[in-house]
């Protein structure tokens, strides 16, 4: 095994083998550190201001940094602090004049004050145009071979499908069942419908639904479909779907759009009620 050429690299190598890796004193890991050697420093610092840019924490301030400051602030040369503001300046999101301060010129909008469609229909209703993308028996995750009590490396029904929404890509979806379930759905089900409303269909009764949400790359499937690059992080939230007696039917991943955002939740703390403003 090669040796791990950054902090970083080294840090999830000991977190995935289950290492308490402790910080370098109360600031934490130095920020050079922090670096991934295989892409550019001067992207990354791009990607981090532009973060910050789009968050509007820069909105109407004085003193966001220039080349030198950022250049400080990262521990890397002002020529790779400069790659990074000039990308900026060029997306239109920062104005730089001689002599003065760089000046934020991104405004982020005003949310749309309808709901969003929901993540995992359970209504009657389903707001999603859908395109079957391929179905098919291959070896599964091993999260979802778990998810039926079985052993990694086992054979499961694939199901892969992009969601539309008011006309745009909105998450692919991928249904994984054991194969004996999943090869009786019809594909005229599949084109039109969510999967819990194709089980219904089919007479099995509903029970409970895990969810996890998590933060990935996508696929090259959901690059593709999406139409967005393989670098992007995507929210995932995978679900599994079991029936009235807690026998799982299915489990799901879903990749959501990076412009799409998950319905609103609000948790009341008085009474324990979860209201989600969503389109069943």
């Amino acid at each position: 095994m090669r040796t791990p050429r950054s902090l970083v690299e080294r840090i999830s190598i000991e977190l995935i083998s289950g290492v308490n890796v402790p910080l370098s004193g109360d600031k934490g890991y130095p920020v050079e550190a922090l670096f991934d050697s295989d892409i550019p420093m001067h992207y990354q610092i791009y990607q981090q201001l532009r973060a910050e840019i789009l968050d509007g924490i820069w909105i109407g301030r004085a003193d966001l940094p220039g080349e030198e400051e950022v250049a400080s602030r990262y521990g890397v040369s002002v020529i790779t602090s400069r790659h990074a503001l000039v990308r900026l300046v060029e997306e239109k999101l920062l104005k730089r004049e001689r002599g003065r301060r760089p000046q934020a010129t991104f405004v982020p909008p005003v949310p749309k004050d309808t709901p969003a469609p929901s993540v995992f229909p359970t209504g009657p209703r389903h707001p999603y145009v859908y395109q079957v993308i391929e179905t098919d028996i291959r070896v599964a995750h091993t999260e979802a071979c778990r998810a039926f009590g079985l052993k990694s490396g086992v054979e499961l029904w694939h199901c892969t499908r992009l969601r539309k929404f008011e006309g745009r890509p909105h998450s692919l979806v991928l249904n994984v069942q054991r194969i004996d379930i999943g090869k009786t759905h019809k594909a005229s089900d599949l084109a039109k419908l969510p999967m819990n409303q194709i089980f219904k269909k089919e007479g099995y009764r509903l029970g409970a639904i895990e969810r996890r949400i998590s933060a990935k790359p996508p696929s090259k499937i959901a690059a593709q479909y999406l139409g967005i690059s393989v670098n992007t992080s995507l929210l995932v939230h995978t679900f599994v779907l079991a029936d009235d007696e807690d026998t799982p039917l299915e489990w799901v991943q879903i990749a959501l759009h990076p412009n799409e955002l998950p319905p609103l939740e609000r948790f009341d703390l008085r009474t324990g009620i979860v209201k989600v403003s969503d389109i069943l």
